[in-house]
């Protein structure tokens, strides 16, 4: 079925499209010698008759992911990220620079909207400032940002189906509490819930 907005295709349909033609006859030079060697209709090839019997189905591709991608590509992104993060971790190890990050009450709170106010600018952009300083956020938030792996899945507690769209509660995530979402995406949360539950 073709879109409103898309030129027109037109699609030419072979006579036999299944090819059921070619599978029903029995006259076939490869079927009579096997046939001559012992095989016969239902049996799988090879020496326990273990091959398949049915015909190659070809599955569809419904996603613009590249051919072998894998499934669960969600996280594929940030593997090479974490490879490298462990390079450097075994660096430091091995040549006696271990971490030393300073703990929360020794870091310095700067915050940018702060600075924004004081400086000697005309104008102060309230939501530039805001957008910028990533000091009042949380550490999923930053997790997100930087792209780490979070270690704790988001619990769905309960789903509304309504005609506007569906309402989630998410237990975790304070962003997500109470968000109108459209049937497309909404299909692709449950489908990624369900595989990592």
């Amino acid at each position: 079925m073709a879109m409103l907005a898309e030129p027109r295709k037109k699609q030419k349909w072979s006579v036999d499209p299944r090819n059921s033609a070619w599978s029903k006859d029995e006259s076939k030079f490869g079927q009579k010698m096997l046939e001559k060697m012992g095989w016969s209709k239902g049996k799988g090839l090879g020496v326990q008759e273990q091959g398949s019997t049915e015909h190659i189905k070809v599955q569809v591709k419904n996603n613009t992911l590249g051919l072998g991608a894998a499934i669960n590509y969600e996280d594929n992104w940030i593997a090479h990220q974490d490879d490298f993060n462990q390079l450097l971790a075994e660096l430091n190890n091995c040549h006696g620079q271990g971490e030393s990050e300073p703990s929360s009450e020794q870091k310095k709170t700067f915050s940018l909207e702060e600075k924004s106010r004081s400086s000697r600018k005309r104008v102060h952009y309230m939501k530039f400032a805001k957008g910028k300083d990533l000091s009042s956020r949380s550490e999923d938030d930053l997790s997100c940002i930087f792209g780490k792996r979070q270690s704790t899945k988001t619990e769905v507690s309960h789903m509304n189906v309504g005609w506007e769209g569906i309402s989630w509660v998410i237990k975790s995530n304070p962003l997500l509490s109470q968000t109108t979402l459209s049937y497309r995406l909404v299909h692709k949360l449950t489908k990624f819930h369900l595989k990592t539950s």
